[in-house]
């Protein structure tokens, strides 16, 4: 199943909430909508008919309850995610074996978080999905590994290095760490990520030299990066 397309039937019983998921789910590669249902009882049936991988899952519709179709869903049994506007449904949705619960308005960072969760973190699709959510006025842009030089904690948060400054990023650094090391991302102190690929030089005073700035090192990392650019 690793790299192959994942394939998701979405159930969503309002027609503009519908099409704006499947647009951004089909935005994303290796993601193919292969039916979209307006009630609980079409998704039963598209499900069905399509043995989907997962399925998109409204909570709150006419006739059949999204936790309703959950429950009857055939075999083999898709992922499901539920998306709601209604956040207490959260616990029965988990209890009846949900991978993810997405809150509307969805978003692309929802999106790609949700998608996340139907994949091992060795599939090669995980590094497609990958985006780094930087706040910017008037919204939030995704970016790329690759256009991140470094993530600096910040109050908690994070800031994103980047060509165009610093740009805010929610998560701790421990969740970008994680995320991040199949990147080519390192912790180099304890409140920062560096992108090797982005590091000029390491500076005679044992700082990392960046497009946007230098960041010091700690002491147990100098060496093992200093062999790393040898190397």
């Amino acid at each position: 199943m690793n790299g192959c397309p994942l394939r998701i039937v979405v159930v969503e019983d309002e027609p503009l909430a519908l099409a704006r998921l499947c647009d951004l789910l089909a935005e994303q590669p290796g993601v193919e909508v292969v039916a979209r249902a307006a009630n609980g009882r079409e998704g039963l049936a598209a499900v069905a008919a399509h043995l989907p991988d997962a399925v998109f899952l409204d909570v709150e519709m006419p006739g059949m309850s999204g936790t309703e179709l959950m429950h009857v869903l055939p075999a083999p049994r898709p992922e499901v995610v539920f998306v709601t506007a209604f956040p207490q449904h959260a616990v029965e949705a988990f209890a009846g074996g949900a991978v993810h619960y997405l809150l509307k308005p969805v978003s692309r960072v929802g999106v790609a978080q949700a998608l996340s969760r139907l994949r091992p973190k060795d599939d090669p699709l995980q590094e497609a999905w990958l985006r780094i959510p930087a706040r910017r006025r008037g919204g939030t842009r995704l970016l790329r590994p690759e256009e991140v030089d470094a993530l600096v904690a910040d109050l908690g948060d994070c800031a994103a290095w980047t060509a165009e400054g610093e740009l805010p990023v929610d998560g701790t650094l421990a969740h970008w760490e994680e995320r991040l090391e199949s990147s080519g991302f390192v912790r180099v102190h304890r409140k920062a990520l560096v992108r090797l690929a982005a590091v000029r030089e390491i500076s005679s005073d044992d700082e990392l030299v960046l497009g946007g700035g230098r960041i010091p090192v700690s002491r147990r990392r100098l060496e093992e990066l200093r062999k790393r650019f040898r190397g």
